[in-house]
């Protein structure tokens, strides 16, 4: 008998299907009959939601990385924290959302594995890409209060994003990566605060 499921449902189960068949047979060697074949569905009803097994990825990737900025958005609105400890807050996030979570354990599998070290890369560049309109939020707020003077937040916003993914992605860097970012963007904001 067919099973009629609502269409988010179903999009969730092909995502979620497919995540264990990219953990085991790695993305480039898995087809869309893996993926079907794992949910015992037919290839014609992965296609009816998604184009490509590309596009099946992507959704992967947009809804862990929707899950991992949305995990952290308590952040943007906690009014009892400074600017300063925001950026030192966003900085260690950049870094260390990389802690297993849960209920995400298959999606940390995927994006975490040594092996997949492309897919990481990407899933950091997708959550830059989630932050950067909060991270504007914050500055254009900052520099309203008087905390900074920076001209152009929004130019600083893709600065302070881009560039510390860049730092961190670069594998010749030190463990210290992180606190290394954190000194620097503090140096730069009171640098700038008190020289204009």
């Amino acid at each position: 008998m067919r099973v009629v499921k609502k269409p988010d449902d179903r999009k969730k189960e092909i995502i979620n299907g497919a995540i264990k068949v990219f953990i085991r047979k790695g993305y480039d060697k898995t087809t869309i009959t893996d993926i079907a074949n794992e949910l015992n569905i037919s290839q014609g009803l992965c296609y009816r939601y998604f184009d490509s097994k590309e596009d099946i990825y992507d959704a992967c990737l947009d809804e862990y990385s929707t899950q991992i900025v949305n995990s952290n958005l308590e952040l943007f609105n906690n009014n009892d924290l400074s600017f300063k400890e925001k950026i030192t807050y966003i900085s260690k996030f950049i870094e260390e959302y990389k802690q297993p979570e849960q209920e995400n354990e298959e999606m940390y599998k995927l994006f975490h594995n040594p092996n997949n070290q492309k897919m990481h890369d990407e899933l950091m560049i997708k959550i830059a890409s989630k932050l950067i309109p909060y991270i504007k939020d914050e500055l254009k707020t900052a520099k309203e209060n008087g905390e900074i003077s920076i001209s152009d937040t929004d130019a600083f916003a893709y600065f302070f994003v881009y560039g510390q993914i860049g730092m961190m992605i670069d594998k010749k860097e030190s463990e210290d990566t992180t606190t290394r970012i954190e000194n620097l963007l503090v140096e730069l904001l009171d640098f700038n605060k008190y020289n204009s």
